[in-house]
Order: C-alpha cells, then sequence, then structure tokens
C-alpha cells in the first residue's frame, strides 16, 4: 500500500513538470510570445512554462535615455511578476542544457522538464569581462568609465556627462552582434547636445570595430553628415580591447597593432554572446545562436523548436522593433505545423528598425530588412533627423511596451492587436 502511494506520488511529479509550450526566456521576446499566443487564443496560461531565473523584467531600450538624460532608470525596471501573463507557470532555475531528441529542458537545480513545443528567447549576454580592465572601471564610482549596457552603468553616465567640465570624450562600439546596434552611437549625439547646451568644450571620439558608420548606405550618410556638423572623430576598425586609469586601448583590425587613447570620460560597449548551453545542446550555428529559418523561424532540425530575438541566428539588427515584427509570424506558424500538421509560412523578411537619437530633440528612424533594404513606415519622415519621430521613440514606444506589449496586444509598427490574430 505504501508502495502504491508513492508511485502515484511520482507519477503525478512527472506529469507536473511537462509543458505543452516552454519558453526560455522572460525578456522581451519570450513575455511577447507568452502573451499573444493567450491574447490571440492558442493556449491558456497553465499549458505554458517560463523559464527566468531574473526577478525583474527590464526595459532595455530605456537605459540609451537613461544614460542620455531624457529618462528615470525606475520607469525602465519592473518586478517579472507584474509584467508575465497570470497564471502562466514560472521556474526560475537558470536552463543549462536541453536534449532536442528528448523533448527534454534541464536547470541548474537539477530539474528536468519536457515540452511538445520549445521558444527560444534568451536574449544575449552582455560580456563585459571580455574588455581587460572595464568591469573594475565601470564598478567604481570614481571612474569616469560608464556604459549603457547596464541599468548602473547607465545611470553611472547620466552622472558623469552632468559633471563633466571638459575634455576628451571616448566612446567605443564593439564587433558585431549586439543587441540595438545602433545604440553606441545613439549615447555619443544625445552626450554631445547635452554638453553644448551648458557650454562645455569637448573633444568627442567615436571608435567603431566595424569599417562603416551604419550598414545601411541611406542612414549611412546621414548619420555621416551628423558627425561631421557636430565636429565628431569617427574611427574606424578600431577595437577596445583593454581599459586603465584614463587610457583606453584599441586594437587596429587590420594590423592587430595597438594604441593607447587617453580620455576624461569613457563610454563602452561590451561584446555580447548568445548562452552557451544552446551550442552545448546541439541546437547553435557557427556562431552559437539558435539555428532557425530566417523566415518561418524554425529550427533548421528540430520542427518543434522556435527561436526569435537576439540569441536567434536571423541575420537582422537585433532590436525590440524586430521581436515586435518577429512574434505574430513564430506564433502563426508554431500553431500551425502544432496544431494543423501545415507548413511554416516563409512570412519574416527581416524587418527592424533602429531609431537614432541624434540629439535631445531629434531623432533619425532607421527601418530596414534583410539585405539592408529599406522597408520604411514614415518616408516622408526618415530622410532627415525628426522631431516627431523623436517624441514617438521617447514618449509612446515607452507606453505602448508597459501597456499593451506585455499583454499580447502591441504589434510594432502593425499597431494595436485588439482582435485575435491581428
Amino acid at each position: 500500500m505504501i508502495m502504491i502511494h508513492y508511485l502515484r506520488g511520482y507519477a503525478f511529479s512527472v506529469r507536473q513538470v511537462h509543458s505543452q509550450i516552454a519558453i526560455i526566456g522572460g525578456g522581451t521576446a519570450g513575455l511577447n510570445v507568452a502573451a499573444q499566443l493567450i491574447a490571440d487564443g492558442h493556449a491558456i496560461p497553465q499549458q505554458i512554462r517560463i523559464f527566468e531565473p531574473m526577478k525583474m523584467h527590464t526595459y532595455q531600450p530605456g537605459w540609451t535615455m537613461v544614460g542620455g538624460g531624457l529618462y528615470d532608470i525606475n520607469k525602465t525596471l519592473k518586478p517579472m511578476e507584474k509584467v508575465l501573463p497570470k497564471n502562466v507557470i514560472v521556474s526560475d532555475s537558470p536552463v543549462i542544457k536541453i536534449n532536442p531528441e528528448q523533448n527534454q529542458i534541464e536547470t541548474f537545480d537539477g530539474e528536468k522538464y519536457t515540452y511538445d513545443q520549445l521558444v527560444v528567447a534568451t536574449g544575449i549576454r552582455t560580456d563585459f569581462d571580455q574588455i581587460k580592465g572595464a568591469r573594475k572601471q565601470l564598478e567604481d564610482p570614481n571612474s569616469p568609465v560608464a556604459s549603457i549596457y547596464h541599468y548602473k552603468y547607465a545611470s553611472k553616465m547620466n552622472r558623469l556627462v552632468d559633471e563633466f567640465e571638459g575634455g576628451k570624450l571616448v566612446f567605443s562600439e564593439p564587433q558585431m552582434p549586439i543587441k540595438c546596434g545602433g545604440a553606441p552611437q545613439k549615447i555619443v549625439y544625445l552626450s554631445h547636445d547635452r554638453l553644448r547646451k551648458r557650454g562645455i568644450k569637448s573633444d568627442i571620439h567615436f571608435y567603431k570595430t566595424a569599417a562603416l558608420i551604419f550598414g545601411v548606405p541611406k542612414y549611412a550618410e546621414i548619420l555621416t553628415d551628423v558627425c561631421q556638423r557636430k565636429q565628431i572623430n569617427c574611427h574606424f576598425k578600431q577595437r577596445l580591447v583593454e581599459v586603465q586609469d584614463h587610457v583606453a586601448i584599441f586594437e587596429d583590425q587590420d594590423t592587430k597593432e595597438l594604441k593607447s587613447v587617453t580620455f576624461d570620460l569613457l563610454h563602452l560597449v561590451p561584446p555580447q554572446v548568445p548562452a552557451q548551453f544552446i551550442a552545448a545542446s546541439g541546437l547553435g550555428d557557427a556562431a552559437g545562436f539558435c539555428n532557425v529559418h530566417p523566415n518561418t523561424l524554425q529550427h533548421m532540425k528540430y520542427k518543434n523548436i522556435w527561436s526569435l530575438g537576439d540569441c536567434s541566428s536571423l541575420p537582422t539588427s537585433k532590436t525590440a522593433a524586430a521581436v515586435m515584427a518577429q512574434t505574430p509570424i513564430l506564433v502563426k506558424n508554431l500553431i500551425r505545423t502544432w496544431k494543423q500538421g501545415l507548413e511554416p509560412i516563409p512570412e519574416y523578411q527581416g524587418y527592424t528598425s533602429c531609431p537614432i537619437f541624434t540629439s535631445q530633440s531629434t531623432l533619425l528612424l532607421a527601418e530596414f530588412k534583410y539585405n539592408s533594404e529599406l522597408d520604411e513606415t514614415f518616408p516622408i519622415f526618415q530622410s532627415n533627423e525628426s522631431r516627431l519621430m523623436f517624441y514617438l521613440k521617447k514618449d509612446f514606444f515607452p507606453f505602448a511596451y508597459w501597456y499593451f506589449m506585455v499583454k499580447g496586444l502591441w504589434g510594432g509598427r502593425d499597431g494595436f492587436r485588439f482582435f485575435k490574430g491581428a
């Protein structure tokens, strides 16, 4: 009798750890997928398990505005339970391995979970430690080194620019891909404008690992003019490898020679990498990103695995706008293949958007798709810097994120999703 009770309990516990839909990641991509599955009536919350160890959800696009003196850091943070769909199941131990052949997920605490459909939405990890000495300088409140790629360091950047009394500012950008590829230069222009308004003389230098100011020719031409007009000195094919006291060391990407550059204020952007378990589980491409079809978002080998956002292999700029465009396509294809036995539709064409602040009152809205082809929503406003686009980014996008995206009701440039499947 005791043995029977034991077996019943064991069987019950096994059933408890199976979920029809497992989503790894509770950031923008994972949250958006869960919200749209529920909002569109494809799933009830109890059918979805989200793996997310973080207790706070962050609106990371807001950190550029924090560092640029436009936004309150507290408005970029909310407790995870306040944004996740009500009644979804949450596992807060980090995922360490996926066994795709067995439809199984293993977490750090030793637990194992099974799934019918899996969505990998882990984002991309900032790796400050790839730059020697960076972490030490960032953590030192007296060191003039900051970064908008962490909420704490973004606040530090805001303070450093407020306190800056003149001298040399150095900004860096690492090798791609990174989240929001335009952000490293947004903070350049925002900082320049703040100092200009205060009448502070500054010598600004922007060091990029890439060979171009921007990957889309139309916007590259506009941004080149912005830099020339603001007297911002651009240095290409230069990768930041080390930070010392008031000295940044760059490696020339052609000659591999090292060059020491002194600074009075340094803003650095760390290299960024996907979660290691993706490649270790046999799901990654050559660079370790979840290897999915560029148009369907279905894994190239495992047909019940999907991925979107920063951790995916999708060859487009990694932005929140891209996630908004990818989510409904992923949801549609997941349901088509799983519930209807149909082939996924190759619908995603790489749409992404990069709203680039060019001052504290203007913005260049860059929109494009695969192969750097233009894909503009407001062409009349996208050939020059725009005040209207500035306020769209600064005020409306955060509002839409917190009040509609988390409920599955925001479709990015497609607008509000008030109707099922919109």
